[in-house]
């Protein structure tokens, strides 16, 4: 059966490379880093500087820097999402109205968002009547004219049939807030089978919990299933496996290796 999507209110680009939308994340990620530099040329440079990342400094790094500031820092599906070769990415016009909220912080938000049923319009109305929530809550869902002519990020969640925002949430609600009906969005498309890449620390991790558990069978199994997921879920899942965890450091990473990797 065929899944619906809503069409788009216009296209502007069919074809988009990943690599455009992680600029843009990085560019955005940094900007709030390094709010305090003032400099009126920071902007320029730093943006020079994102994309130019590939040539100085090879893809492979380019995407641990992507998935360090994603993942580590931002709690982000920004990563995962991109190195995904089974979507496809479009600059679009999208409806507010057909897009999904996804989350903010603090708790006491999100669960005003879950009771709005994740719709911008809803919760934008929510906003309006209750100004001394928000200002308690949120008292940054404001502006920032430097990042927000940027387009948002918007995926088709194949689970859920939604587009789902992952990026962009404050520009968007903003543009509820003001009443405005469209947003520029760079929207992913779910066209063929495929797998994301997963970050190496993920695998670091799964040893350093694996090193520090018990020392049983049904708790090493466990972990080895754990292994063979991530290598069945990740397009670079043994790749990063061997790359990460070095068969040779220790008798225990080398039993582990072993069984994960086992037919």
């Amino acid at each position: 059966m065929k899944q619906y999507i809503p069409p788009p209110k216009r296209t502007l680009r069919k074809n988009v490379a990943p690599t455009i939308l992680a600029n843009q994340f990085l560019y955005h990620e940094f900007l709030k880093i390094f709010r305090d530099i003032k400099r009126h040329d920071f902007r320029r440079l730093l943006k020079k500087s994102i994309n130019n990342f590939i040539k100085r400094d090879g893809l492979h790094h380019y995407w641990l820097l992507v998935s360090a500031i994603a993942e580590g820092w931002r709690v982000k599906s920004v990563y995962r999402l991109l190195t995904d070769p089974s979507y496809k990415w479009r600059l679009e016009v999208r409806n507010i109205n057909n897009l999904t909220m996804t989350g903010f912080n603090p708790i006491q938000v999100d669960k005003i968002i879950h009771s709005c049923h994740r719709k911008f319009y809803d919760f934008a109305e929510y906003y309006h009547h209750h100004p001394t929530f928000f200002k308690k809550f949120m008292p940054n869902l404001q502006s920032r004219p430097e990042r927000d002519h940027h387009p948002v990020f918007v995926f088709f969640d194949k689970h859920e049939h939604t587009l789902r925002l992952f990026d962009g949430m404050r520009r968007t609600t903003l543009a509820a807030i003001a009443g405005r009906k469209t947003i520029r969005a760079y929207v992913g498309y779910p066209v063929r089978h495929g797998k994301p890449m997963i970050n190496l620390d993920k695998v670091q991790f799964l040893k350093h919990l694996a090193t520090k558990a018990p020392r049983n069978k049904k708790m090493f199994d466990a972990f080895v299933s754990v292994g063979r997921e991530m290598i069945k879920s990740s397009s670079n899942g043994r790749e990063a496996l061997l790359s990460t965890l070095k068969p040779w450091s220790d008798d225990f990473t080398k039993k582990f290796i072993h069984a994960v990797l086992k037919k």
